[in-house]
């Protein structure tokens, strides 16, 4: 009954096409909607008395309103645990390597294909699994239930989780549990406890464009920026190298990705390079102190003993902008979520939990900074945003098992 039901909830949402604004899709106001008439569904079928459904939805900067649902049902506990989903896609990408289209379920060997399968549909088809669960087989939860289903979570969460947290003191407290099903792997033993903060940083190196045969009328802005960068890149590891066995990698990162300038033509020096790092910084240090240390080293650097002809005259300007800047977030070992979490996965999955960090970003960072503990958790193939994305039917159904387990007294 189970796999039927999570296979038709799977199929819908697949056909729902909600794609970041922010990538050029409609937003989730569809899904929601249709996530709003299942919950209500649930209630008429299971004679839901004691809930409430609460939407915080918001205007983006393209006028489209994003959804934000909080549905809470009281079971008279003092404690409350809080699963958060999201409703947003990434787009399909190429469409050329899909086998299937994106937007029309197909089941195969057990598995289901779709965009959203495993990037945000195992939470949202899990929380409602959930409810079936609890009210078919009529237990008495030891925790109140929250299923919390936002917004952009694809590009940032401005208008999603950090949007719903202006309303914070009337959604969680402090000692709630809270879980975060945007995580997994293939055999679920895995919770994610810590996330490294995100510094995505733009520097702009200013010299003096020139004819490519008069270096001396100019200044190289690909020279100051080549060694710029090296140096940056070599500093930043050498000065933040602490290790932390918990994350993959077990350090932080400082990578340049992006280097371009203007110039198209051979015999041209450009004047001006734009070069962006992605650094991800593990919770031992903050985002301050890497740009502390930035503006320190800017002012510093010396463009002169690599360059060989110039013009004296010019002035070389290294600024930057910052694109996203996240502190590094961290939930305690011991907290009751995590404790919860490790005793569901060994009850259902017959194996030990094991405790993780990593580089990406969710929604439990945010979170995280207001003081909570938050697991993020799942079970998934690991294909998320890709071509062919997928999950296996029967994780879905061990999905909602886990947190029944830990729901029941």
């Amino acid at each position: 009954m189970l796999i039927e039901e999570a296979i038709k909830l799977e199929k819908d949402l697949i056909k729902i096409n909600s794609v970041n604004p922010s990538f050029g899709g409609k937003g989730e106001k569809e899904k929601a909607e249709y996530v709003k008439r299942k919950l209500i569904e649930y209630v008429d079928k299971y004679n839901i008395k004691n809930y409430t459904l609460k939407e915080y939805n918001t205007i983006d900067k393209y006028g489209i309103e994003r959804p934000n649902i909080v549905f809470k049902i009281d079971f008279k506990k003092d404690r409350t645990l809080h699963i958060i989903s999201h409703l947003d896609t990434v787009p399909e990408g190429d469409i050329s390597l899909w086998e299937t289209n994106p937007y029309e379920p197909v089941v195969k060997d057990g598995k289901i294909y779709g965009r959203g399968t495993e990037d945000n549909h195992k939470g949202i088809v899990s929380s409602l699994l959930l409810l079936k669960m609890i009210f078919e087989n009529n237990i008495e939860p030891k925790y109140n239930l929250s299923l919390i289903f936002v917004s952009d979570e694809e590009d940032g969460s401005e208008y999603g989780l950090k949007y719903l947290l202006n309303f914070e003191d009337e959604i969680f407290k402090k000692d709630d549990l809270i879980i975060v099903p945007d995580f997994g792997t293939p055999t679920g033993e895995y919770i994610e406890i810590g996330e490294k903060g995100i510094l995505w940083i733009k520097f702009n190196i200013k010299g003096r464009q020139c004819h490519g045969s008069t270096p001396e009328n100019g200044l190289n802005a690909n020279i100051v920026a080549f060694n710029f960068v090296n140096e940056l890149y070599n500093n930043l590891y050498e000065r933040f190298n602490e290790i932390n066995p918990i994350f993959l990698p077990e350090y932080s990162t400082f990578e340049p990705t992006i280097l371009k300038n203007k110039v198209e033509n051979p015999n041209t020096i450009p004047g001006y390079v734009e070069v962006v790092f992605d650094c991800r910084v593990l919770p031992t240090y903050t985002i301050d102190e890497i740009l502390k240390f930035i503006d320190d080293f800017i002012k510093n650097f010396d463009f002169k003993k690599y360059i060989k002809h110039y013009n004296r005259s010019v002035k070389v300007e290294i600024t930057y902008d910052i694109l996203k800047s996240e502190n590094p977030n961290y939930s305690s070992e011991n907290s009751e979520v995590v404790k919860e979490l490790k005793k569901a996965i060994k009850k259902v999955l017959n194996r030990e939990a094991k405790l993780c960090g990593m580089g990406g970003g969710t929604v439990a960072a945010f979170l995280r900074c207001k003081g909570y503990d938050v697991a993020v958790w799942g079970i998934g193939e690991e294909t998320a945003h890709q071509p062919n994305e997928h999950i296996k039917v029967e994780d879905l159904v061990k999905m909602a098992e886990v947190f029944y387990e830990i729901l029941k007294q």
